[in-house]
């Protein structure tokens, strides 16, 4: 209550998450029924099956890794506020769409494995992105502010961002190392497809 400039993070990530499963569901019986979402990430996930080791991993860090670092240079300027809120929203309702259509796709066996898509990676994905998009409206919101970039806010804004980072390259870690063994473990126990 002291502080007016809280950023909302969970608040934001719970909305989008919200809409993830709401938009899905209004829209099935609309338009969606044989080309779902979840049908088409399924299919780009395995698809890409070919693509193992290193190569796996140099995609993960060139999509993942380019998002997180444009994110913390962004704090640097008035575009880390709006982004910061359109970040937190979106990875909440991206959550949320993946967990929704399969479970709208395939059933109770489709949401064990739109769970087995996003686990374990966004374990740190989720509070890495929480924290990260903290420290960019913070640090976009003294610009906004006209008070500038101080070089002692500088140095806790890299050394808190670095943090974050850390915590997202791990999940980076989990998702090429960990989730296919888990995708292929749930696939070949619930045989869905």
């Amino acid at each position: 209550m002291k502080r007016k400039n809280n950023f909302p993070a969970l608040i934001l990530f719970l909305c989008g998450f919200l809409a993830g499963n709401l938009l899905p569901n209004v829209l099935w019986k609309i338009k969606w029924q044989q080309k779902t979402m979840a049908s088409v990430y399924f299919l780009s996930t395995f698809t890409t099956g070919q693509i193992t080791g290193t190569e796996y991993l140099k995609e993960i860090l060139k999509y993942r890794g380019s998002l997180v670092l444009v994110s913390a240079i962004c704090g640097f300027s008035v575009f880390g506020a709006p982004l910061a809120v359109l970040g937190i929203w979106f990875l909440g309702a991206y959550i949320g769409a993946v967990m929704s259509v399969s479970i709208l796709q395939f059933g109770f066996a489709g949401g064990l494995i739109g769970l087995g898509l996003l686990l374990p990676q966004y374990l740190f994905y989720i509070p890495a992105s929480l924290y990260l998009m903290r420290q960019v409206w913070e640090m976009s919101a003294g610009i906004w502010r006209n008070k500038g970039l101080f070089p002692e806010r500088i140095g806790v804004y890299l050394l808190r961002s670095s943090a974050a980072c850390g915590i997202y390259l791990i999940g980076i870690l989990a998702e090429c190392c960990l989730n296919p063994w888990i995708v292929e473990k749930l696939l070949s126990y619930i045989k869905i497809f």
